[in-house]
């Protein structure tokens, strides 16, 4: 009876395909019980501590309002990503999923309504600014993390490289959208304020500032996407966007200080704007100069952690003198930034980083949305206000810089594509939104015109530019002959393991040399290389590596890369010299006659074998096709597919080549990483006759135990052969193998059912 339930189950599994873990599920309901954990949390802490009626410091102590601070900031975090990765899905930035999900979790919204535990909700409406100083000083920190970042990132040799079109195309563009800008408010001003306001008014003045903002990141990403960053086009992009921030910051500057002062004398703006200009410029030219010294005292921490978090340090410095000097913060560490964007610790500063920018970035954007009210977005007036800003926003600075662009040597499709590269607004315009909105100098409405006129520029740019740049038509009016300055140095790797080895290799040969090494976070196979004045990058394959320097550094690129491949060939030498392969192959069932295991008989426990991928009768004769047909047996039971099939057959064969997988005893466990498969699979067969498997012992191998596992995923694979392995050394579960009639009862053995 026992064994007639047995087969019943079996012909059940026969019936139906195995199927790959259904992750994007997985993934959801991990979402909804961390959500879930979060709310039933709130609801059983007591609503004295987590009370949530009263603004921040008012009402709560101070242990009651770091509590509801770190539960705003858990669900900010996860709001973030969900936002993030649901416009990401749909090829959209995901910043602007950060966004959105702030607006939605934010006190407008969905923050004040009441829960359990929270009266007035997780995100109470504050009395005099919509979220609490905690949160928005958090938020300041992401600011200053955000614009010393870019700083590092910004390319000064670029910038002088192009600096005549990049200057033109930039001044021009800031002017435009600043005037552009200014203006709307002033002649809107009666109609949305119930007032008229001059051109030098504070309000307007912050909404010409905001509109100049251009975050080039949109655009370098679909640039890059179509191999366009060196095109003229690109270039000119990225250069008029150094020169944009750099405007856009001393503006900013000016503005601050006239509104700080109160001051709208032309002689008194003038005074201001010197000031401004002063600082800026003298602390720029003196970090620049003495960036090689800066960089000298980070090294002196030597650890690479120290000297990352000690760069940031030299930022959070500059930011509290500038705003001590009248400045905001965000253009000293905007300053330190462009500092060390000159040294050979850039690459290293932003490597290092990453980890607090992607921590507290998402925190900067969310919490940005939170401040939108949509609300006031709703009334006829703001509604016709926004609509002519984003219009003249994005009108002003497309044509500000697609008409010099045109002017100098570009046809009338390059300047398209330089004006609309520089029309997506970002971060910057953000920073300088909330300054104004903190410091009372525009209304919460206002500042939401601002907020959706980034996030209208930043979703509308990227399907246009990329439409626009995946032409390869010409974008210059006379074609300039291009002055070779780099070459590229290729290496052809015969698969991804050997690629792996030499890579790691590689990295450590320049480390020891003295170069710094950061692995870009948009694309993890691109590699910038960096010594002083010395630069290369390494772009990795698992077919070749692709070096691109000047000519002159060629012949070094060279010479480093052949003494690693004369290491790596010495070492491997050296290894087979000093270790017997097939002694350690031995070694695995030495255990057994050693008398240390003969009690271990029990079964493997591994349920995610499939009935359908255990064969108790072979027919093949030989190993190759032993390994064709068990590989069979995986797109039988429906986990591989006939596509999958070549490949996955190429790389156990390739890994065979290397080194048999036949042990002894009768045992062989073929096996190998390969790029067609997502997870771990495994197949069983039994050739009671025995086939050649160039076997430790020489003997035919009778058992076959076959693996192959994703190159890229972590599975356990070792320890399930070292398992298996260990089960196989008994005798006596060889024994019943060899004599199991049915595939049922193997099957049932190798799963203890």
């Amino acid at each position: 009876m026992v064994n007639d339930h047995k087969e019943k189950i079996f012909e059940r599994y026969s019936s139906e395909r195995v199927r790959a873990p259904r992750r994007g599920f997985k993934r959801v309901r991990f979402i909804l019980c961390v959500l879930m954990f979060l709310f039933v949390s709130a609801w059983m802490l007591p609503s004295e501590v987590l009370a949530s009626g009263a603004p921040a410091g008012e009402g709560q102590d101070l242990p009651g309002r770091m509590a509801l601070l770190m539960i705003q900031l858990s669900v900010i975090l996860f709001s973030a990503w969900m936002g993030g990765n649901f416009f990401k899905r749909y090829s959209l930035p995901g910043v602007l999923g950060e966004i959105v999900a702030g607006i939605i979790i934010g006190p407008y919204l969905l923050g004040h309504v009441p829960l359990p535990g929270f009266s007035d909700g997780i995100f109470p409406l504050q009395p005099h600014f919509p979220v609490s100083g905690e949160l928005y000083g958090i938020a300041t920190i992401a600011s200053i993390i955000l614009l010393f970042l870019v700083g590092i990132e910004t390319d000064i040799d670029t910038f002088l490289r192009f600096s005549f079109v990049g200057t033109t195309v930039g001044v021009s563009g800031v002017i435009s959208s600043f005037v552009a800008g200014d203006l709307v408010a002033v002649f809107m001003s009666k109609i949305i304020f119930g007032q008229s306001y001059g051109f030098m008014h504070p309000i307007p003045l912050f909404l010409g500032v905001i509109s100049t903002a251009t975050s080039v990141g949109i655009s370098a990403r679909i640039l890059s996407e179509h191999r366009k960053i060196d095109s003229p086009e690109g270039i000119t992009i990225l250069s008029s966007a150094v020169i944009d921030d750099v405007l856009g910051i001393i503006t900013l500057a000016i503005v601050v200080g006239i509104v700080r002062s109160g001051y709208v004398e032309w002689r008194s703006i003038s005074v201001i704007a010197f000031k401004a200009i002063g600082i800026w410029l003298g602390f720029t030219i003196a970090g620049l100069f003495f960036a090689r010294h800066i960089g000298r005292f980070l090294k002196m921490f030597k650890e690479r952690n120290a000297i990352a978090i000690m760069g940031f340090a030299l930022s959070l410095l500059l930011a509290g003198l500038f705003e001590k000097s009248g400045l905001a913060m965000i253009i000293g560490a905007y300053t330190m930034g462009l500092s060390l964007s000159k040294t050979d610790l850039s690459y290293l500063i932003q490597e290092k980083l990453s980890m607090l920018n992607h921590f507290f970035v998402p925190i900067f954007f969310c919490t940005m949305g939170m401040l939108v009210n949509l609300k006031e977005m709703a009334s006829g007036s703001i509604l016709l206000f926004s609509s002519v800003y984003i219009l003249v926003a994005f009108v002003s600075k497309f044509m500000g810089c697609a008409l010099p662009a045109w002017c100098l040597n570009f046809n009338i499709r390059g300047a398209t594509i330089v004006g609309v590269g520089m029309v997506p607004r970002g971060e910057v315009a953000l920073i300088i939104a909330g300054i104004a909105l903190s410091t009372g100098v525009i209304p919460h409405d206002i500042f939401s015109v601002a907020v959706i006129m980034t996030f209208i520029t930043t979703l509308v740019t990227p399907p246009v530019l990329s439409r626009l740049v995946a032409s390869d038509k010409p974008v210059l009016k006379k074609a300039q002959a291009k002055k070779k300055e780099y070459t590229e140095i290729r290496y052809s790797m015969p698969n991804r393991d050997t690629a792996e080895l030499v890579l790691n290799k590689l990295i450590n040969a320049f480390e020891n040399e003295g170069f710094y090494v950061h692995r870009l976070e948009m694309d993890r196979t691109v590699f910038q290389i960096r010594k002083n004045e010395t630069f290369i990058t390494l772009r990795y394959s698992a077919e070749e590596f692709v070096f691109e320097s000047v000519i002159s550094e060629s012949s070094y690129v060279h010479t480093l890369f052949y003494e690693i491949i004369t290491d790596l060939e010495m070492a491997m030498k050296n290894l087979q010299k000093s270790l017997d392969k097939d002694a350690i192959g031995r070694n695995i069932f030495h255990t057994l006659h050693d008398g240390k295991t003969s009690s271990d008989s029990s079964p493997t426990k591994y349920h995610f074998i499939s009935p359908l991928a255990v064969e108790r009768y072979l027919r093949s004769h030989n190993k190759n096709d032993v390994i064709e047909e068990l590989t069979d047996l995986l797109i039988k039971s429906g986990q591989l597919t006939f596509k999958q099939r070549r490949r996955v057959i190429k790389d156990l064969l390739e890994r065979e080549a290397l080194m048999s997988t036949g042990m002894q005893d009768g045992i062989a466990i073929p096996h190998a990483k390969t790029a067609a498969v997502k997870h771990m699979y495994i197949a069983i067969g039994i050739k009671r006759k025995g086939v050649e498997f160039n076997s430790l012992d020489k003997k035919p191998a009778q058992i076959f135990v076959l693996t192959v596992v994703p190159k890229d995923s972590p599975e356990p694979y070792l320890k399930f052969i070292s398992d298996i392995t260990r089960f196989l050394a008994n005798e006596e579960n060889r024994r019943r193998i060899l004599t199991a009639d049915k595939n049922i009862e193997l099957y049932n053995i190798f799963t203890h059912r």
